[in-house]
């Protein structure tokens, strides 16, 4: 016999660029990775507002949701429900946070709001950066998910959609 599981969850991740081409991720729940803001479906939602909704409540910023850039589906570690998590392209419609969501700017002197932490709407402080092609292949932490690194930036560079099709389980 296979193996039961609890459930099938919805999750919608977005890839947000700026206009300098850096990509916006947040620090995972466990502050152990690098991920782009996403979570679980809400009653009613689409894919893509609930991409453009995690945009807000993780990272506090504005997107304007684009292509589907990725699809991928697997089994969440230590639990027993099945995952179908799709990933789509956004442009940032604003670089920094709602200065109403109480972000502390973390960046550098001449960039402060290249980073930032912000309380999570239903989840912890969380660390956010934009980062470059190169600052994301240097990470020493994991990056998920691991494309990130590398495919991801090739799939930008091709002209027309970006999309990478299913990619491989967690």
């Amino acid at each position: 016999m296979g193996e039961s599981f609890q459930g099938l969850r919805a999750v919608a991740r977005v890839l947000i660029m700026n206009s300098a081409g850096e990509l916006l991720l947040c620090r995972s729940r466990g502050g152990n990775a690098w991920v782009p803001p996403g979570g679980t479906l809400e009653a009613g939602e689409t894919l893509a507002v609930a991409a453009a909704r995690e945009a807000v409540e993780e990272a506090g910023v504005a997107a304007a949701v684009g292509p589907l850039v990725y699809l991928q589906e697997f089994r969440a570690a230590g639990k027993s429900e099945h995952v179908i998590e799709a990933g789509f392209l956004a442009d940032a419609e604003q670089e920094q946070p709602d200065p109403a969501r109480g972000a502390v700017p973390a960046g550098p002197a001449g960039r402060p709001w290249s980073a930032w932490f912000i309380q999570d709407v239903d989840g912890p402080r969380r660390e956010v950066r934009w980062f470059t092609r190169e600052q994301v292949a240097a990470l020493s932490e994991p990056v998920y998910p691991a494309f990130l690194r590398d495919g991801f930036w090739d799939a930008l560079s091709r002209p027309g959609n970006p999309y990478l099709g299913l990619v491989q389980g967690k």
